[in-house]
């Protein structure tokens, strides 16, 4: 039985990772603002062989004290905590930097890094109790391969890089890794690039599994380890 927490849960990714790891007596803990897909998933994962706890949690509204007693919880409940996917964050519309708003570039570096610090510190802890524990943070391997118009999605992903690798010289008690993601089929995806054919991108499916997959067998096509 291993102890999994997925932030972004309830939809694309999130909701793919979360169907491939409930099985073999797992316990998943499913964070997600959105308290009616969680719910909705919640229903779809109720006959699998898993234990599910939701963790309903707006990352852009979140203080200081919601990620303590969230700590707290964490560590009163659980005995372990296998491995943490920071998998959350929202994507703006692409726009240059000169024109990109203000209130949604401080938005968007809150919620696609800020929160992921103070969810590393809210998990580290109990991560670290747990023998070979796993932090895998999403990154965006089209940031790097055509950078324009991204604006603060792309500045947060690459602070988030550079925070895994900062992380990861810093303890040696844990195993941290980069999802080098490339585009794939979701919502939000579409709504980016109307005109693209989304049946030339793979699904968040098989992306889901590849990630697995290479996690337990240390293969690196995807993912970074530091």
């Amino acid at each position: 039985m291993k102890t999994y927490l997925i932030t972004g849960a309830s939809q694309g990714l999130g909701r793919n990772l979360s169907l491939a790891l409930a099985t073999d007596n797992n316990k998943l803990i499913l964070l997600d603002k959105d308290l009616i897909t969680l719910n909705k998933l919640y229903d779809e994962l109720e006959n699998n062989n898993c234990e599910i706890i939701l963790l309903p949690m707006d990352l852009l509204g979140a203080n200081l004290d919601d990620y303590h007693k969230v700590k707290v919880n964490l560590l009163a409940e659980f005995k372990q905590l296998n491995a943490v996917f920071l998998n959350a964050a929202i994507l703006p519309s692409c726009t240059p930097i000169e024109h990109f708003d203000s209130k949604q570039w401080y938005e968007v570096i809150h919620t696609n890094l800020n929160a992921n610090f103070h969810l590393i510190q809210m998990c580290l802890e109990l991560l670290c109790k747990t023998k070979n524990a796993k932090l895998i943070a999403m990154l965006d391997k089209n940031i790097k391969d055509q950078p324009a118009y991204y604006g603060a999605y792309a500045v947060a992903k690459a602070g988030l890089e550079q925070l895994m690798r900062t992380l990861a010289t810093e303890t040696n008690q844990l195993s941290c890794y980069l999802a080098n993601l490339p585009a794939f089929q979701s919502n939000t995806r579409s709504k980016q690039f109307p005109s693209e054919n989304p049946n030339i991108i793979p699904t968040a499916q098989t992306i889901a599994k590849q990630i697995i997959e290479e996690l337990n067998n240390s293969s690196n096509k995807l993912l970074e380890r530091l």
